[in-house]
């Protein structure tokens, strides 16, 4: 089963079968980018679960359970995701045209949680950017957007 498919019945367990709202498929969409740029480097630092939790909850509206109960077991199945154009798929998909761009800020704001920016993660939002339609300049704009407001030292641009 795919990283979508698994995130998807994730997020049943943790809205409860009862939640029909219109956005579930973009809330698997946007986990699955941003559990995927967490995983991105080769492993998940205590910081980055904590700051991935806290985006979640936020996002989503989750518990702190929920939240942790979601990146554990999405840490398991990252491996099976079977590629970044399905993502890239999903998100053209689930994503209206408008949000695009801020999923991709807070693709970048996930990779600068451990305090930089790993070639690996830059990569990967840099070719989901690309398969959405975005020039370079617009990605390196969201980039820059992203990593503005970071306090110095906190992210460190490493590509």
């Amino acid at each position: 089963m795919s990283l979508l498919g698994n995130l998807r019945d994730l997020f049943s367990e943790a809205l409860g079968p009862d939640d029909a709202s219109d956005d579930r498929a973009a809330r698997v969409t946007v986990a699955a980018l941003l559990t995927l740029v967490a995983q991105a480097d080769g492993r998940v630092l205590g910081v980055e679960e904590r700051g991935l939790a806290v985006l979640l909850q936020s996002y989503f509206r989750l518990s702190e359970a929920d939240a942790a109960r979601i990146i554990v077991r999405a840490a398991d199945i990252g491996s099976g995701f079977d590629s970044i154009t399905a993502l890239a798929d999903r998100i053209l998909q689930d994503i209206p045209f408008e949000e695009r761009p801020a999923l991709l800020i807070l693709a970048y704001r996930v990779a600068a949680i451990d305090g930089q920016v790993h070639e690996f993660e830059d990569d990967l939002i840099w070719r989901i950017g690309r398969l959405l339609g975005m020039s370079d300049g617009q990605i390196v704009e969201l980039k820059i957007e992203a990593l503005k407001n970071l306090s110095p030292g906190e992210a460190h641009d490493r590509t």
